[in-house]
């Protein structure tokens, strides 16, 4: 390689690539909540009420308050996926809960996070960004 720009370039290229891989993976982590739930669900809004707290040996997970259900009924539960989460006290998230039984709910987004659709797409784009940029500087 007598070309310092093409190695710049393939370095850059690969640098885009695992980035994209690394964003991907963390989106279809995200994704597992929509999983553990089962259905596709119900979207509503919901507030942190409590954090994750420690007592003795066990360790409670954080719950939310949300509105569900056909009465609209306000619910207090622990998500199912509350450990992929940062859930911080009065923090608003945005929640899906099974219409059959409201009382089991996951968290799919929070204040500090997008969809995971939303990563899932700029995984992708990083990707092909990579790829690209690496075709570019070998042709």
């Amino acid at each position: 390689m007598t070309q310092p720009w093409l190695t710049f370039a393939l370095i850059f290229a690969v640098g885009w690539l695992t980035y994209g891989l690394r964003v991907t993976r963390d989106a279809l982590r995200g994704r597992e909540g929509l999983r553990r739930l089962g259905v596709r669900g119900t979207r509503t809004e919901a507030e942190v009420v409590r954090g994750p707290r420690r007592e003795g040996d066990v360790v409670h997970p954080a719950q939310v308050r949300y509105r569900a259900g056909p009465r609209e009924q306000t619910y207090r539960r622990a998500p199912l996926n509350a450990d992929r989460h940062v859930l911080r006290v009065g923090h608003e998230v945005v929640v899906r809960y099974d219409p059959e039984d409201p009382r089991r709910v996951v968290v799919v987004r929070t204040q500090g996070s997008f969809s995971p659709y939303t990563y899932l797409v700029c995984g992708v784009v990083l990707c092909l960004f990579g790829v690209g940029l690496g075709v570019w500087a070998v042709v």
